[in-house]
C-alpha cells in the first residue's frame, strides 16, 4: 500500500479500524483474504486451467488481483505463496475470516465451473451484508460522504435494503428511491424499510431490469435527486456506462454521485467472493474512474483509491 493511501485510510476509516481491534487485527484479517485467494486460484487453475478466466468472473477476479500482488505469473502458475496468517482475536475481524472459511467450504472449483448451489451462496451473501464488520464499513462510508446533507436519494440495486436502512439511522430523507432487478430483493427491502412494493411516497422501491428502466419510473415522482448512492453497486450493473448515463439524467442541479466500490487492488478474497455471489464485473480503481468519465461525470473528491475500497464523490458534467 502506498504511504499516501495508508495515511488516508487512517484518516477516513479510523472508526472502522478501532472497532476491528486496531491495525494489527485488521492486517491479520486482510492477510487471510490474500491467503484464501491464492488457495482458491491454485485449486481453480489446477482443475480448470487458465481458460477459466474467460469463462468465470470469479476466476478472473482472482487472477487479476493476485497478478497485481505478484502471487501468480502471467501464465497462471503460482510465483509465491503467502504464509498462513495468525488468526485474529477481535470479533469483527473473526467474522471477516469466517466468511472466507464458509465460502471455502463451497469449493472454488464448484464456483468457477457454475456447479455451486445458488441458495447456499445467496445465504452466505445475505449473511455478509448483516455481519458486524460490514455494518461498520457501511456506516463509516455514509458518515464520510455526509449522507445527512442529501434530502432526496436514488439507490440503484438496493439489494436487501441494508444501505437504505443505515441511511435512515443518520436522517430520514424527504424521498428515498431504490430499485433492484430481483423481485426477492425488492420484497426484502420493502419489508426492512416498511414500505410497499410499487407504492411511492417517502420511500419508493421498484422492481426494474436496469437503472435506465428504474429512472423512467422514478421520474414519474421526482424530476431530480440530490444524490445517487452506490455502495458496492457498480459491479452489479449489466452495462455500467449505459446505466450510469441514464442515472445522470435524474441527478438534480448540484447533485452528487456517492460511490464506494471494491476493486481488484482491495481485498482479493473478498472481491472474488462477491463476484461468486452474482457481481457481473471486476474493476481496478482506475477502471472505475474511466467508466464514470465515459458516462459523463466529473470527479468532485476522491477519498480512497482502493483500501479498504474505492471511495469518491462525482457529479454530472
Amino acid at each position: 500500500m502506498k504511504i499516501v493511501e495508508e495515511i488516508n485510510v487512517f484518516r477516513y476509516y479510523k472508526p472502522f479500524i478501532e472497532a476491528a481491534g486496531g491495525i494489527g487485527q485488521v492486517k491479520k484479517a486482510l492477510a487471510w483474504s490474500e491467503w484464501y485467494a491464492v488457495k482458491w486460484w491454485d485449486e481453480v487453475f489446477n482443475e480448470l486451467g487458465l481458460q477459466s478466466i474467460r469463462e468465470s468472473v470469479f476466476a478472473r477476479a482472482l487472477f487479476i488481483s493476485l497478478r497485481i500482488r505478484g502471487y501468480i505469473r502471467e501464465d497462471g502458475h503460482i510465483r509465491r505463496r503467502p504464509e498462513k496468517p495468525e488468526y485474529p482475536t477481535n470479533s469483527y475481524a473473526i467474522e471477516f475470516v469466517e466468511l472466507h472459511e464458509s465460502f471455502d467450504r463451497i469449493g472454488a472449483v464448484n464456483v468457477a465451473s457454475n456447479k455451486a448451489d445458488e441458495n447456499t451462496i445467496a445465504i452466505l451473501y445475505s449473511t455478509m451484508l448483516s455481519q458486524g464488520w460490514y455494518k461498520i464499513l457501511r456506516h463509516t462510508f455514509l458518515k464520510l460522504v455526509e449522507i445527512e446533507k442529501f434530502q432526496t436519494i436514488f439507490e440503484p440495486i438496493i439489494k436487501e435494503g441494508q444501505v437504505a436502512l443505515a441511511v435512515m439511522e443518520f436522517h430520514k430523507p424527504k424521498m428515498y428511491i431504490g430499485f433492484d432487478y430481483r423481485r426477492d430483493n425488492v420484497e426484502l427491502a420493502t419489508a426492512v424499510l416498511k414500505a410497499k412494493p410499487g407504492e411511492c411516497k417517502d420511500i419508493c422501491i421498484f422492481n426494474a431490469p436496469t437503472s435506465c428502466d428504474a429512472v423512467k419510473l422514478a421520474k414519474k415522482y421526482i424530476s431530480g435527486v440530490d444524490a445517487v448512492l452506490m455502495l458496492h453497486t457498480l459491479y452489479w450493473l449489466l452495462d455500467p456506462v449505459k446505466e450510469l448515463t441514464c442515472i445522470r439524467s435524474i441527478i438534480g442541479q448540484g447533485g452528487k454521485l456517492l460511490i464506494g466500490q471494491q476493486v481488484v487492488e482491495s481485498t482479493p478474497g473478498l472481491v472474488a467472493l462477491v463476484t461468486a455471489m452474482g457481481a457481473k464485473h471486476v474493476f481496478s480503481w482506475k477502471g472505475v474512474e474511466h467508466i464514470l468519465k465515459a458516462a459523463g461525470y466529473g470527479l468532485s473528491r476522491r477519498y480512497l483509491r482502493y483500501m479498504p475500497y474505492y471511495i469518491a464523490i462525482w457529479e454530472p458534467k
